[in-house]
């Protein structure tokens, strides 16, 4: 049977600090206070932790914190052991140079390997220092710094304060950090030749809740969202023509053979660039609906493979400005709000999707009309998870 968060926290601080003692308040020879203050929480918040009383998310953050606590300890310990074993070193060079004067070169030779010792730790060091800050900001949104920081650094964060979050309900059980659902995959109309794809691989979001724009329905009904997207260009080395293989004209969908289509792994496809796009979203709530408009401030490529855009005519540049710019026209319709009641939201399980249709002003695959699509976010962290009132009116 798989452990309950609550095991699984007092696993990992029996790993980081020692044996728990109820009678002692402690964990090994450290006190429940530390602790708390070493994870970034209250100690209240701890006390619901241990006891088996706080939310889910609330675990996973704890279980992370401890997790980078161990992680740069072990990086602390590896440090300390290169630098005790270069002392070592050290203390032998010395022993030689006054017990071996004649033999200089010997120990010119030792003085290299101590140099090279001392550059290996240091480059050890902050290699795997580097590793762990690569790992925390990859695919990260821009504004990342502005939202996530910890409770007790010196920054005023765009959350609400608890002190509102019953002011702004429901919109107060939205805010945090969402992400895309799932991928989709689109053809780009526009292109001097057929076979040109874009591809949704992941989109990094903040939402928070506006306390000015209220779409006229009170307050705790408009929800903003910070949008940095990642996606891909991908060619069909085949030039294979959308419709029929694709896509039906007829019906005006996708074809199952587009649906079951991957591009990774396929020697027929081949990734042409990178794409890097950041989106402000304004989200209206209902009880029975919820309704998205989305605004693009800005994308650049990355990652081009010249020679491929070069043998297939794509103009990165062009697509950027001209096709995936006409993409702006995209309309989605309003989805049903399957959380009228917000304490139903869950991290890790929440999913709000949009069914979407775009079309393009240089459309030239002789399809007409648009071409559908389904965005969805996912809920990964609240901001407040707490019991909210408002229910579903």
């Amino acid at each position: 049977m798989e452990a309950s968060n609550q095991e699984k926290f007092l696993a990992k601080l029996e790993e980081k600090y020692g044996k728990w003692s109820k009678s002692t308040s402690q964990f090994g020879n450290t006190s429940y206070g530390e602790i708390a203050t070493a994870l970034s929480i209250s100690a209240s918040q701890f006390s619901k932790l241990v006891y088996g009383t706080a939310t889910d998310g609330m675990y996973v953050r704890s279980i992370e914190n401890i997790n980078r606590l161990l992680t740069r300890e072990a990086i602390r310990e590896e440090r300390d052991q290169a630098l005790a074993e270069n002392q070592v070193l050290k203390e032998e060079v010395k022993r030689l140079e006054r017990k071996r004067l004649n033999y200089r070169r010997n120990v010119l030779l030792l003085v290299l390997l101590c140099a090279i010792a001392i550059g290996a730790a240091i480059f050890s060091y902050f290699k795997k220092t580097q590793l762990v800050g690569s790992q925390r900001q990859a695919g990260s949104n821009p504004l990342a710094a502005f939202f996530d920081k910890d409770y007790n650094a010196n920054f005023k964060s765009p959350y609400l304060n608890v002190s509102e979050v019953q002011s702004y309900c429901p919109c107060s059980a939205y805010e945090g950090t969402w992400s895309l659902s799932e991928n989709y995959k689109l053809p780009l109309p526009g292109t001097r030749k057929p076979g040109v794809y874009y591809v949704a691989k992941s989109a990094d979001v903040r939402m928070k809740c506006s306390r000015y724009d209220t779409a006229g329905a009170g307050n705790g009904r408009v929800l903003m969202g910070y949008e940095y997207l990642v996606n891909e260009i991908w060619v069909d080395t085949k030039m294979t023509p959308l419709s029929p293989t694709y896509f039906d004209k007829n019906k005006k969908t996708f074809t199952p053979a587009f649906d079951a289509l991957v591009f990774e792994g396929n020697d027929q496809f081949k990734k042409v660039a990178t794409i890097h796009s950041f989106f402000v979203d304004k989200f209206e709530i209902y009880p029975d609906s919820i309704v998205r408009k989305g605004e693009p401030y800005g994308r650049y490529a990355s990652d081009i493979d010249k020679a491929l855009a070069d043998e297939f005519e794509i103009n990165i540049k062009y697509i950027l400005e001209n096709v995936l710019g006409d993409m702006t026209t995209a309309s989605c319709s309003a989805t049903a709000n399957p959380f009228c009641d917000p304490n139903d939201l869950k991290e890790k399980e929440s999913v709000i999707a949009f069914d979407c249709i775009y079309t393009i002003s240089t459309e030239n695959l002789g399809i007409g009309g648009g071409y559908p699509y389904k965005k969805g976010y996912r809920l990964e962290k609240q901001s407040y998870a707490d019991n909210l009132t408002c229910g579903c009116e």
